[in-house]
């Protein structure tokens, strides 16, 4: 009974009281737009430093295996401090868009690296082999290399989507509310953590779940798609 009623308070001062459900459900909105916005344009810079990174230009290779090195060694923490204390200072920018830029480049960073190796993986021969067909250079790659780059990447690519949302988590420092913050904010006035975090612990668990299977599904659609043209 002891239990029983403890959950029962504890519930109703985390969650009932002042409506404070209220902060966890706009901290969720938060965390899915920073989240989602980061990682989709992540993957569309990450394609940008791919091409870059096998450019024949050694100088634009260069500095773009600098750039990209730079951002998956930095911290998410420091990264975001540079951006907002440093580069984008004085810009007039939201904090939520000075967290969705700095996410995105950390992003592209590491899918930059996951895409030039997945590219790479696929055999010359294979390539010489649809260019003796009468391919041209791009549609070798988009008949040829990209099927097999993305079938090779995917794995790595859903756990990409789990560690930006991750990296969400530490945008309470620009005063952002999202789920973490939400959870600081509400023990703060309940001073008990517990029902608060399990909530938010479950909801981050659900969301790389459920996208994982998204992907998941997506990628045995494209690959089905693909045995039947074959």
């Amino acid at each position: 009974m002891g239990l029983i009623t403890y959950l029962q308070d504890a519930i109703y001062w985390n969650l009932i009281y002042e409506s404070r459900y209220q902060l966890i459900v706009s901290g969720l909105w938060i965390t899915l737009l920073l989240t989602f916005a980061s990682f989709f344009f992540g993957t569309l810079f990450g394609m940008l430093f791919c091409m870059a990174k096998g450019s024949k230009n050694r100088v634009l290779r260069g500095l773009c295996n600098i750039f990209t090195g730079l951002l998956v060694k930095l911290p998410p923490l420091m990264l975001l401090m540079i951006f907002a204390y440093l580069i984008l200072a004085g810009t007039g920018l939201s904090s939520v868009v000075i967290a969705i830029i700095t996410f995105t480049l950390k992003c592209s960073a590491h899918l930059a690296e996951m895409f030039r190796s997945a590219v790479d993986s696929v055999e010359k021969g294979e390539i010489e082999a649809a260019r003796t067909l009468g391919y041209s250079k791009w549609q070798a790659f988009f008949r040829v290399v990209f099927p097999q780059a993305v079938h090779q990447v995917m794995p790595l690519y859903k756990t990409q989507f789990v560690l930006t949302m991750q990296d969400t988590s530490v945008v309470s420092l620009l005063a952002i509310q999202d789920m973490t913050r939400a959870v600081t904010i509400i023990t703060s006035r309940t001073m008990d953590p517990i029902i608060a975090l399990v909530i938010t612990s479950v909801i981050y668990l659900l969301l790389g779940f459920a996208a994982n299977r998204m992907l998941g599904a997506a990628d045995r659609n494209r690959h089905f798609k693909n045995t039947e043209l074959m």
